[in-house]
Parts: structure tokens; C-alpha cells; sequence
């Protein structure tokens, strides 16, 4: 008995020697957090658990844009939109593969039952109970658990980021959809004041003041902004579908957005450096994704020792079918056997090895996705400064620009400018409001992006 026993144990300790080490998973690739925001130093900054993040945006920073029916839209959009309700059934399906990945750790138990009715003979009923289970001596059984359930917290953070890319999606079309109003709304002031000239020129042209070249120019800048405000047009409806596809109804193009484009709110505070990692639903799913793939390293590693298994089966066989539900007919037997892989052309310690880059591979894209995070949120902080400057600088250039087409018409008028003034400063203030337009959406899509690279929820629970 001694000698089977030390038998067995000399073959536990050979199969841990021939398992090489798991993957050394250096953490420290992952970049350390600052103290503070490179770009905006002079922001606060809250940390995750402080009372305050919550106090920040109470009921979501969607909230910060005081409209209604923006809410509105963002709710009907968590509802009915396609895609988030896709990701919402991966994450379903995570959480059942993840007791699907729990199962190794309990018995399996199988019962059959036949029976044989051949002629000239007696019909025989037989009864079978099985039961199976393998002792998880070194955690593999509870190493694919803790995976499975590493990737349900992904797909949990997954569906999470999603909620919040929608919202911003949303957020960002019902402002698109005013931008382009706006757009529209210009395109048609700038085609009355076109015809205006063409009016102007020809009343020049009867009384011999202007040229027919003139006539000709006016008339190529109606064109011009007839085109124009045909572009328009389809922007803006094609900006309606857009808002429609996101809240899950159909591209009619109909749906109203803002009815301006708001100046956004200052910024109270923002959420920490250091607490990004914890905040950003997409960065809590790459954090997970490396301890899945660590676990998955940490089973492949483990195949390679000794496997116990015991069973237990029960079988009878009777003429009598009440026999089958009598405990005492079942002849019982209970075995216990030990798998030692010794030699599979080299494929568990590949698999070993593949599972373990597997695992480093996770690490060095939780790494980079933390650098990425950081980026876009640096970025957004600079941006809000500078588009602030630019917001004013634009409007100032489309107030001096419409002034300009004023003095211009009155000097066309009366013949101290030509029509190449009058057509230069009605161009020079197309392009000077549309600017305008776009710096001021842009400002807008700018604070939606750094509530997204923050992590911030967009509407409360």
C-alpha cells in the first residue's frame, strides 16, 4: 500500500516539475495616473467614492443641457434602438455561459431507463443512475468559473460603454439636426440677398450703369446659392433620419432636434486621473479581460497534471417495471481512477504557452486603451478653451462680415463699388456665418465627447 502510495505522489511531483511557469504578467506597462489634468490644471477634480461624483450630475450629465426632449430621446433610444438591444443579448448570453463555466464545479448525475419487449421472451426493464465528478485538486474547474464569470463582468461594462456611446450618438444628432436648420435657415437669407443683387444689377443694367457682365456675374452667385441651399435641404433631412435610425424609429425625416445650438454650462468638476480606470465601463472590461485570460493561462497550465475522477453507477434489470423505483434491485458500484497526461505531441504545453501570451496579450490592450483614455480626455480639455475662443472669434467675423455686406450693397448702389465687392462680401459672409454654425456645434460635440472619454452616466438609473 505504501509503495502504490509513494508511487503516486512521485507522479504528482514529476507532472508539477514538467509544468513551466504561468505568465508573468508585468503590470507595470500599464501607465501611471497623474496627479492632475495636463491641460487644465485649474479644473477640480473629484476621486472615485467621494460623494461628490454623484453630487456633480445627480441625474446624469444629459441633465446639464436642460431639454426635455432631449431626455426624451435618449430614454426612447435605451428602449428601441437595435443595436444596443444586441449587446444587451450578448450580455444574456455571458451571463449563461458564465454558469455554463460554474458547471465543472458540481457532480453530473445521468439517469436512463429501457426496456425490451422481443418475442418469446420476457419484457426486461432496465434502470441506470450514474454519477461522475472531478476532485478540481488544482483549481482548474474553479479557474474557468472565475473566466466565465470575468467575462460576464466584461459584457457587463461592454453593454455599459454602449449605453453611453448611444446617448452621445443621440445627444450629438439632436444638435446636428439644428446645426443643419441653422444652416438652412442661412442658406435661404443668403439666396434673397443674391436675388437682391441680381435685382439691383439688372434695374444698373437698364439704366446703363452696369454691364452685361455684371448681369452675368449676379446671376452665376443666385446659382451658386441655389445649390447651396438644395445641400442644405438634404442635410438637414438626412440629419432627421439619422436622429430617427438612433431612437429606433423609421428614416422619415422628421424628427426635430434642438431649437438652438446652447452654449454649454461650465464645468463644475471632473472626475480624477487616477479614477478614470474605474469610471470608464471600457476600461473595465479590458481590466476583466486580462484576469480571463489569466485564469484560462492558469487552467491551461494545470491540464498537465494528474487528473482524480470518481463514479458511481447503479444498474437494474428487472421483469418487473416497479422494480426500477425500488433502491434495493440497483447493484451498486463506486470506482475512483487518476489521469496522468504523459505525452500529447507537445500540445498542452503549446496550449499552455498560447493561453499565456493569450494573457499578456489582454494586458498590453488594457495598457494602450488606458493611454487612449487619457488622450481623449486631454484632448477634450484642451478643445473646451480653444473652441470657447473660437465660438467668439467666429461670431465676431459673421457680425463684421453681414455689416460688411450692408455698407457693400449701399456703396453698389450707389456706384462707388463694383459688383466683384458686393459678390466678395456676400461670399465672405456665407462662409463667415457658416463658420459660426460649425464652431459652435463643434463646441457642443466636444463637451458630449468628454462625458464619454470621462465615463460619466448620461442619465441616472
Amino acid at each position: 500500500m505504501n509503495r502504490h502510495l509513494s508511487s503516486f505522489a512521485l507522479l504528482l511531483f514529476l507532472s508539477a516539475c514538467a509544468i513551466r511557469g504561468g505568465p508573468e504578467l508585468d503590470r507595470t506597462v500599464v501607465p501611471d495616473a497623474p496627479d492632475n489634468w495636463a491641460s487644465r490644471p485649474d479644473l477640480a477634480t473629484v476621486n472615485e467614492g467621494d460623494a461628490a461624483i454623484a453630487a456633480i450630475y445627480p441625474d446624469g450629465w444629459i441633465g446639464s443641457f436642460s431639454d426635455e426632449g432631449l431626455e426624451q430621446a435618449v430614454r426612447e433610444s435605451f428602449a428601441d434602438n437595435r443595436n444596443l438591444q444586441s449587446v444587451l443579448a450578448q450580455l444574456r448570453a455571458a451571463r449563461a455561459a458564465m454558469r455554463v463555466s460554474r458547471a465543472g464545479l458540481f457532480p453530473q448525475v445521468d439517469l436512463s431507463a429501457s426496456v425490451t419487449d422481443a418475442e418469446n421472451a420476457a419484457t426486461v426493464y432496465d434502470g441506470a443512475l450514474a454519477a461522475s465528478w472531478e476532485v478540481d485538486i488544482w483549481g482548474r474547474n474553479l479557474a474557468l468559473a472565475g473566466a466565465g464569470n470575468a467575462d460576464a463582468r466584461a459584457a457587463a461594462a461592454d453593454f455599459a460603454a454602449a449605453r453611453q456611446a448611444l446617448a452621445a450618438a443621440v445627444v450629438q444628432a439632436w444638435y446636428d439636426r439644428s446645426a443643419a436648420a441653422l444652416t438652412f435657415d442661412l442658406g435661404t437669407r443668403d439666396l434673397e440677398r443674391r436675388r437682391d443683387t441680381l435685382r439691383i444689377t439688372n434695374a444698373r443694367f437698364r439704366a446703363g450703369l452696369a454691364s452685361r457682365l455684371d448681369v452675368r456675374l449676379a446671376q452665376v452667385a443666385v446659382s451658386n446659392s441655389e445649390d447651396r441651399l438644395e445641400a442644405a435641404i438634404r442635410a438637414s433631412a438626412n440629419s432627421a433620419r439619422a436622429l430617427e435610425v438612433l431612437t429606433g424609429r423609421y428614416p422619415a425625416g422628421e424628427a426635430e432636434g434642438a431649437s438652438d445650438l446652447i452654449t454649454p454650462v461650465a464645468l463644475p468638476a471632473v472626475t480624477a486621473p487616477v479614477s478614470l480606470l474605474a469610471n470608464r465601463p471600457d476600461l473595465i472590461a479590458a481590466e476583466a479581460r486580462v484576469a480571463a485570460a489569466g485564469l484560462r493561462a492558469t487552467d491551461a497550465r494545470h491540464a498537465m497534471l494528474p487528473q482524480l475522477n470518481l463514479r458511481f453507477d447503479a444498474d437494474s434489470s428487472s421483469g418487473n417495471f416497479g422494480d426500477l423505483f425500488d433502491p434495493g434491485t440497483y447493484i451498486n458500484a463506486i470506482t475512483g481512477g487518476v489521469l496522468q497526461p504523459l505525452f500529447r505531441g507537445g500540445a498542452l504545453l503549446a496550449e499552455a504557452d498560447r493561453q499565456g501570451e493569450q494573457a499578456r496579450s489582454a494586458l498590453f490592450d488594457y495598457a494602450q486603451a488606458t493611454l487612449t483614455a487619457y488622450q481623449e480626455v486631454e484632448n477634450r480639455l484642451d478643445a473646451e478653451a480653444t473652441l470657447a475662443r473660437q465660438v467668439d472669434a467666429t461670431a465676431t467675423a459673421a457680425e463684421e462680415a453681414r455689416a460688411a455686406v450692408i455698407l457693400t450693397r449701399s456703396r453698389y448702389i450707389n456706384g462707388r463699388s463694383t459688383i466683384f465687392d458686393l459678390i466678395n462680401s456676400q461670399t465672405t459672409a456665407i462662409a463667415a456665418e457658416t463658420r459660426a454654425i460649425e464652431t459652435r456645434r463643434a463646441r457642443i460635440e466636444n463637451r458630449i465627447n468628454l462625458h464619454l472619454a470621462l465615463g460619466n452616466e448620461p442619465l441616472s438609473a
